[in-house]
């Protein structure tokens, strides 16, 4: 065992002596949390082992697009109205939530035994939630499926969502002890989504989301009224019926008619009517004939 152990302090000696021979950021990697139009510092201390004199980077990364804040020896264009430059820190002043990314520094001493070090901070500006907007139905039918959405955009870091029905919260899953018509929910905090699958009568009343982060208050949006009715089976079969009866009489009625001959006397009224207006011109024309032959 004490072999063991003066092994592994071996080992750490030689990874202690790997990382000061060379480029060397002593700057610790950590989050940067700072209110909105406040000023944000990101430190970036380095100790070179021969060089001189270090190239200094500074980068901010948002998603897949990468962009230089510090590039050359000066400040991009885009920051030098509001950000300056403290040895290798970076000092930005009042920050939006568009300024929420991470930012790389990144330091190369081409003398030096490692050349290249670098270090990444996530810089996250508050902002509390704005009034979220709340999407709930008007009404819906007991037994399908039924969706009631909160979003807001404006809080940093993102909100988070709580229901509330009847001024009671609802939990992210219903309690196990809980009955049987209110066992039918889900609750999403992140997405601010309310899933009922299915819904029932029970589940009519009065409904608002609140959305609240760690900043600032929490918001609400209005409430809203959903009213969940019943599938009335008995006035289905009703209608079912009636609508039945009435193609059933008009069936009766034309095979009545057909009986009795009254379609088919119409067509043949139509077919005389016909004959008649033909007779008359051949017999005209007959006169003319022969009265061009006398």
């Amino acid at each position: 065992m004490a072999r063991v152990g003066v092994f592994l302090l071996f080992l750490s000696f030689l990874e202690l002596i790997h990382r000061t021979s060379g480029v060397n950021i002593v700057s610790s990697s950590s989050d940067v949390e700072v209110n909105e139009f406040e000023t944000a510092t990101l430190r970036c201390d380095y100790i070179l082992e021969k060089d001189t004199k270090a190239r200094l980077e500074w980068k901010m990364i948002k998603g897949k697009h990468i962009s230089f804040v510090y590039f050359d020896g000066a400040l991009v264009d885009k920051y030098k109205d509001r950000a300056t430059m403290s040895g290798s820190s970076i000092v930005l002043r009042r920050v939006t939530r568009a300024d929420t990314a991470t930012y790389r520094c990144e330091v190369t001493a081409t003398k030096d035994t490692r050349i290249f070090a670098e270090v990444s901070f996530k810089l996250i500006v508050l902002v509390p939630p704005a009034i979220p907007t709340c999407k709930v139905p008007s009404s819906a039918m007991s037994g399908s499926e039924v969706k009631l959405v909160c979003e807001e955009t404006e809080g940093s870091p993102p909100s988070e969502y709580t229901w509330y029905k009847d001024n009671r919260v609802l939990l992210e899953t219903p309690a196990k002890d809980s009955t049987a018509n209110n066992v039918s929910y889900v609750v999403n905090r992140k997405t601010g989504i309310l899933m009922f699958n299915p819904v029932r009568k029970s589940n009519s009343g009065s409904y608002f989301c609140e959305a609240h982060n760690k900043v600032g208050r929490s918001q609400r949006c209005s409430v809203k009224f959903m009213q969940i009715n019943d599938l009335n089976v008995s006035a289905i079969v009703i209608a079912v019926v009636i609508v039945t009866f009435v193609l059933l009489l008009c069936g009766l009625g034309l095979c009545y008619a057909r009986r009795r001959g009254y379609l088919g006397k119409r067509r043949s009224t139509t077919s005389n009517g016909a004959n008649r207006t033909n007779t008359p011109a051949a017999t005209e024309d007959f006169k003319h004939t022969k009265s061009f032959v006398i």
